[in-house]
């Protein structure tokens, strides 16, 4: 059986007729409308020619995927780029002469003095490619072929299969690239073709353009390149891969060495530069430029969180495909609302805790911090580089961010413990009971035949399915003494006999007006009036659900849903949509400071008195400490800043703390005061004294009050 090599295909009457009409195309063009356009201009008012004058708006504007990049506050600082081709777009006086010089002798000589198409070359190409379609030939000038290099970017942008790739393209396709080579020219000048065509090519791998290709292989801009690293781009362009210095160094440079043959052929070096040129090695310095949150280091989990919200966007597609084709092709500009300080402070604190290099015990630590008067998250950090695909084992690297809701790409969120505890006080003061009331903190119990106060269940009471029994963290506490005093030092005992006087349904609703979800994405509120328990903090959360709680006490009533993203730019530095601040009262001014009055005593004279940041009168904070200290936590605020700070386990959520290797020691009793609380104050310390400080407001004589 004879090689399929040397099998002729068989032409069809399609083929004829194919012929027939791209010859008729051929001749008309060569009849004049393919002369330059100082040739041809007096030609175009004839109506066959208005055909070609029209260029369809997106060829117009340039390669559809463009790079897309997350920004920092600042609108400056690049925190990550995602792209499917690898570009960055520059104007031909950005580009090395040498550059241009050496794609134009190498692809497309008489580039300057023809018009869109050779028609002597199209002519040739067609005879040749019917009388033998096993040995198809091309004769695309560079116009033509940065028409299809447009064509396949559009098919490739709309998740299609190009057709116009090199050699397999239909004679058809071939009519429809003139037509469009054509309708180029009558729009553009020589110059901008060149520009458009420069930015467009593929250079190897994701590196798109000149410019991205400079950068990756040199750590230069396109208007540096010598006469060497010009002639090797422009080498590649016949077969991008195959010519990769990178990958194949001594093909790069055969093919390279053929361009500085054109180029001095064409007078556009002299000899000694050929001579230097082409006795040159292939001097790469790879600057590998990654896509996606994987490079964006110490912000990449604060970056995963933003690509979340993104491909929930509707401005920038129906579906989630469509706004991820945007991210990765659209070129947007998106300016989030992360501080570039913040960030690091955030970052140091976190690793100070317990370093991701150096974590035997694998102890997992994050902060996240919030604005109170808008919601804008200013720092998210985690003691972890981020990986989508990390290695078992590797406790460095997770792909989860431990302070965001698991439909965020974080967890199903951790008990909160005594960070909790606000919520009832501030059921406690809603309902005209005074925080220096004096209460029995006696009991360790409650049967499950209580009748708990729930105005939301029938008889206005609900009973836990089983009995209720607890500890204080530390003994000594059993006794009488204020709500202030019990909520200050963290006392279940107290906190318990505060539920048993008011409405857990009340409860319940305070914990909905603060938005207290479960991290899990059930929609469950972190707390049920038949789950006794769950008032000392038992149900998961997420450290931006706490933040943006306690934010809401700062904010003297109003919560501000959190807020990543400040605006969103395209390709064309034009807006898109900008965010404006998603806030609402959830709970009265009054109840809001007094729950301050009695928290800002917590870094006093309270459970967290050793992680004070000198503002005793304008901060204010809280500690949780789970059962066995297997999760820890400090929440706080300034009237500027709100700050949930966790300590605790991913993968064994209920293992202790206690005895485990922490930054450097091991301590026989850890809580939420303990390495959650110092990471907190770390970064409270750093980073309250650039946002407001003022002091609370003192609630009235009423909060103030003694009536239970």
């Amino acid at each position: 059986m004879a090689s399929s090599k040397n099998v002729r295909k068989k032409r069809t009457p399609g083929d004829f007729i194919q012929f027939i009409a791209l010859s008729i195309i051929a001749g008309f063009l060569t009849a004049g409308i393919l002369a330059p356009p100082t040739v041809g201009a007096g030609l175009v008012a004839t109506s066959s020619i208005n055909w070609f004058k029209g260029l369809p708006e997106d060829m117009a504007e340039g390669p559809t995927s463009q790079p897309s990049t997350i920004l920092a506050s600042d609108g400056k600082t690049q925190i990550a780029s995602f792209y499917a081709q690898n570009r960055t777009e520059v104007s031909i006086k950005d580009i090395s002469p040498h550059m241009t010089d050496a794609i134009v002798s190498v692809e497309d000589r008489e580039f300057y003095n023809h018009g869109a198409v050779s028609p002597l070359g199209i002519f040739r190409a067609v005879v040749n490619n019917f009388l033998h379609p096993n040995n198809r030939q091309g004769a695309s000038t560079l116009t033509q072929q940065y028409v299809n290099n447009l064509l396949i970017d559009q098919a490739e942008a709309q998740g299609e299969e190009a057709t116009t790739l090199g050699a397999n393209k239909g004679y058809m396709d071939k009519v429809k690239e003139i037509k469009l080579a054509i309708s180029m020219e009558q729009n553009k000048s020589k110059e901008e073709i060149l520009e458009g065509y420069l930015n467009v090519i593929n250079l190897g791998g994701s590196n798109y353009g000149v410019e991205a290709a400079s950068q990756y292989y040199w750590g230069v801009h396109a208007s540096e390149l010598n006469v060497a690293q010009s002639a090797l781009l422009a080498g590649m362009v016949q077969s991008p891969n195959s010519y990769r210095p990178d990958v194949n160094p001594e093909l790069s440079k055969e093919r390279r060495n053929i361009v500085l043959g054109t180029m001095y052929r064409d007078n556009k070096i002299t000899e000694d530069e050929y001579n230097e040129a082409i006795n040159s090695d292939v001097d790469l310095k790879i600057h590998s430029t990654d896509s996606g949150c994987s490079a964006a280091g110490d912000s990449a989990h604060f970056c995963s969180y933003v690509t979340a919200q993104i491909l929930k966007e509707e401005k920038l597609g129906a579906t989630p495909e469509d706004r991820l084709s945007a991210l990765y092709r659209g070129g947007y500009s998106f300016i989030t609302t992360l501080s570039v300080e913040a960030q690091k402070d955030a970052k140091k604190a976190v690793e100070s805790t317990q370093p991701s290099d150096d974590n035997p015990d694998d102890v997992n630590t994050s902060l996240v911090s919030v604005q109170p008067k808008d919601g804008k998250i200013v720092a998210m950090a985690q003691n972890s580089r981020f990986d989508a695909a990390p290695q078992e084992g590797d406790t460095a690297v997770s792909f989860y961010n431990y302070n965001v809701d698991a439909a965020d790409n974080g967890t199903t969120g951790f008990q909160p413990g005594s960070t909790f505890k606000p919520v009832v006080l501030a059921e406690w003061i809603k309902e005209g009971k005074g925080v220096n009331a004096t209460i029995d903190g006696t009991g360790l119990s409650y049967p499950k035949t209580f009748p708990w106060k729930a105005s939301c269940y029938d008889k206005g009471r609900v009973f836990s399915d089983e009995d209720w029994n607890f500890q204080n963290a530390e003994g000594g506490f059993q006794t009488w003494n204020t709500v202030a005093f019990g909520l200050k030092n963290s006392i279940n005992s107290f906190l318990a006999s505060m539920a048993a006087q008011v409405d857990l349904c009340g409860i319940e609703n305070t914990a909905k007006s603060l938005h207290m979800y479960q991290a899990d994405g059930s929609g469950k509120i972190a707390y049920s009036p038949k789950i006794p328990a769950s008032l000392i903090g038992t149900q998961p959360v997420s450290p931006l659900t706490m933040a943006s709680a306690y934010a809401t006490f700062a904010n003297e009533g109003t919560y501000c849903e959190p807020q990543a993203l400040n605006e969103i730019k395209d390709r064309k530095d034009k807006s898109v949509k900008t965010y404006e601040p998603k806030c609402q009262k959830a709970i009265d001014k009054d109840v809001a400071n007094g729950v301050s009055y009695v928290l800002k005593q917590v870094l006093v004279d309270g459970s967290g008195w050793q992680r004070s940041i000198d503002l005793p009168d304008a901060s204010a904070a809280k500690t949780g400490t789970t059962d066995n200290s297997a999760q820890t936590w400090a929440v706080g605020y300034t009237r500027g800043l709100a700050t949930a700070s966790w300590v605790g386990n991913i993968k064994q959520g209920s293992r202790s703390l206690n005895g485990l290797s922490i930054g450097g020691k091991k301590l026989d009793y850890v809580d939420g005061a303990t390495y959650a609380g110092a990471q907190w104050q770390q970064f409270m310390k750093a980073q309250a004294k650039n946002y407001n400080r003022d002091k609370f407001t003192e609630p009235p004589a009423k909060v103030l009050g003694t009536q239970s």
